[in-house]
């Protein structure tokens, strides 16, 4: 609603200016049934308003008032409203459609119409207005119908015209004229029969006329008039005011029907030469259709098994079930129906050897009788393969994990041999050479500066061995694993790795509620061997400054992902060392029922994730 001027006019002012109108004009004014108001052409601020005009505006009286008239206005027209107000009075327009605002906001179409009044010494103009928003919303909606219907009969594809009941063209569609031969503009108004004399007599006149005096829809086809070799399909659907009749060319419906001739001619041979076998039987079983594949598959002759039920095809063992389900098929909603994708089929050949088949059945309808189209895959060998493959799959699992037994009892035997035995002895040589220094010391022997040089060194070398044993010891058999657990050990392991790898951010993620719980031994060393591989990986070959390795889990379950932010896949010359390295983790968890997955791509950084969780 528009704001009211600081210093409104006194009613008082109003009611002055408004007896001042002719007593004639006051009445006019008042009693109107139209909205009127008045307003000071000089400072364009209202004058009078009649009770039509505030029930149409929503304001009050004094509200009314204390606007001016571009208060009325849409905002953005006060400036065509000013510059018309400065148009002389001869070339002003009397009357104009504009757009008001109602007190609420509304936007209102109205029409105006105004006259120009002398109240005492100012000059008025009063203001006559019909709202006219619903008129010009009809309007404009009868014109989008118009152009709609227009469009949609201009753009079908079937051919349209329309007569009055005296047979004369009023309208007619593009595709019309195409096939009629004549411009609109030549038929519009002119009789049907004037201008398609040939068509006097025939289907054409006799049907048209019986859709008017039956008030019936009527549907026909025949040879366009005029001899022309062209079929017409036509539909006249009558009306009060005349026919409208829709007809599309059918001339190729013959064409049609010798490319379909040729086309079953091309179906034919392909049902005959795919390597798929088909057969097609009726809903009793019987079948009418079996195609060369089918022989060859079943070792049957097309001749022996037209006419004889599927039954034969089957074995034994289910042929008592299979008519009730080719009963159920057809009668159910479903078109099409895979069988044996994700399970096998049996079938009988005629040397009796069961078969192994892949079956898509289809139905169709031919005329009015439904068929069911079966077509097979003789799948026998590839199942064949396939149970060796599994048996030999089988087989390596076995030698994995005997393996994978093997391994861990070869490391813990060499770790313990390396520290008993080994490591002991190395001890000892650093032992008895600390002796040889205190002697010779004690004594005070003379040692030649070559042979302290060896000696020294051959301290350092004991030294060195010493600390490989033990590095060795660690990779062999990892500290804590048996001892603290899977969650302690690789704590420790991420710790050792940190200190040689000072550039890289490596960090533990785990929950505290894990800190004190166990899995089985043979998955806390899976699944180590498998962090400890990635992470390798990743110090080796991702260039990323930071590695993240996060662990959860549950008494029966256990997850731990590796990512880092690196390079993704490794270069090409360093594919293969990686992938022998994923290899090993797979192998390590398929060992114990586990699942180890990666994810990387190149620039995306590299995600191993190592999943496990008890049967059940």
């Amino acid at each position: 609603m528009p704001a009211a001027p600081e210093n409104p006019r006194p009613d008082t002012l109003s009611k002055n200016l408004f007896e001042g109108i002719d007593a004639s004009y006051r009445q006019v004014f008042a009693e109107n049934p139209l909205p009127i108001w008045l307003y000071d052409v000089q400072s364009l601020r209202l004058l009078a308003v009649n009770a039509a005009a505030l029930a149409m505006y929503g304001y009050s009286k004094r509200a009314f008032l204390a606007l001016s008239v571009p208060d009325l206005h849409v905002p953005e027209d006060v400036p065509r409203l000013h510059e018309n107000l400065r148009l002389p009075l001869l070339a002003r327009v009397a009357q104009r459609t504009w757009r008001h605002r109602h007190c609420d906001g509304r936007v209102m179409d109205v029409e105006i119409v105004t006259q120009d009044l002398a109240v005492g010494e100012t000059a008025a103009r009063m203001v006559m207005v019909k709202d006219v928003s619903e008129q010009l919303r009809a309007q404009q909606h009868e014109r989008e119908l118009t152009q709609r219907l227009t469009n949609t009969l201009e753009n079908i594809t079937d051919a349209f015209f329309t007569v009055d009941r005296d047979g004369r063209f009023t309208y007619v569609n593009a595709q019309a004229e195409k096939i009629l031969e004549r411009r609109r503009d030549e038929l519009l108004g002119h009789i049907v029969w004037d201008e398609y004399p040939d068509a006097v007599g025939t289907v054409y006149q006799t049907e048209f006329k019986r859709a008017l005096a039956e008030s019936c829809t009527t549907n026909f086809e025949a040879q366009a008039a005029g001899g022309v070799n062209r079929w017409l399909s036509v539909t006249s659907y009558p009306s009060k005011d005349g026919l409208a009749v829709y007809f599309r060319d059918i001339t190729e419906k013959h064409e049609i029907e010798q490319a379909l001739q040729k086309e079953r001619q091309t179906l034919a041979a392909v049902i005959n030469v795919t390597s798929n076998g088909l057969i097609s039987i009726d809903v009793d079983g019987r079948i009418n259709m079996f195609n060369p594949a089918a022989e060859r598959i079943f070792q049957r002759t097309r001749e022996s098994m037209l006419g004889q039920p599927l039954d034969l095809l089957l074995p034994h063992g289910v042929r008592a079930m299979h008519p009730q389900h080719l009963r159920e098929f057809a009668a159910s909603n479903v078109a099409t129906r895979a069988i044996g994708l994700t399970r096998r089929v049996k079938g009988l050949r005629s040397d009796g050897q069961i078969l192994e088949l892949e079956v898509i059945i289809s139905k169709i309808e031919v005329g009015e009788q439904q068929l069911l189209i079966a077509c097979l895959r003789d799948v026998t060998e590839r199942v064949r393969l396939d149970a060796e493959a599994q048996r030999s799959q089988t087989r390596l699992t076995d030698l994995t994990k005997r393996l994978m037994t093997q391994e861990r009892s070869l490391v813990k035997g060499l770790a313990q041999t390396l520290h008993d035995q080994l490591g002991q002895t190395m001890a000892a040589i650093r032992m008895a050479h600390e002796t040889i220094l205190t002697l010779q010391s004690d004594q005070d022997l003379a040692v030649s500066p070559g042979v302290a040089r060896l000696q020294g060194q051959m301290g350092a070398l004991v030294s060195q061995a010493i600390a490989q044993i033990r590095q060795v010891l660690v990779d062999l058999r990892p500290p804590l694993l048996e001892e603290q657990g899977f969650v302690a050990a690789l704590d420790n392991e991420l710790r050792n790795r940190a200190l040689t790898q000072p550039q890289i951010d490596i960090s533990l993620h785990v929950g505290p509620e894990m800190a004190h719980l166990r899995w089985p031994a043979e998955v806390e060393y899976a699944a180590f061997m498998v962090a400890r591989e990635a992470v390798e990986n990743a110090l080796r070959h991702s260039g990323s400054p930071t590695i993240v390795v996060r662990l959860s889990g549950k008494v029966g379950a256990l997850q731990v992902e590796v990512a880092d932010d690196g390079e993704g896949m490794a270069p090409v010359a360093h594919i293969k060392e990686r992938h022998l390295g994923i290899l090993g983790m797979h192998e390590r968890a398929q060992m114990i029922g586990a699942i180890v997955t990666v994810d990387s791509a190149p620039g995306h950084g590299t995600r191993v994730n190592f999943s496990w969780e008890a049967l059940s």
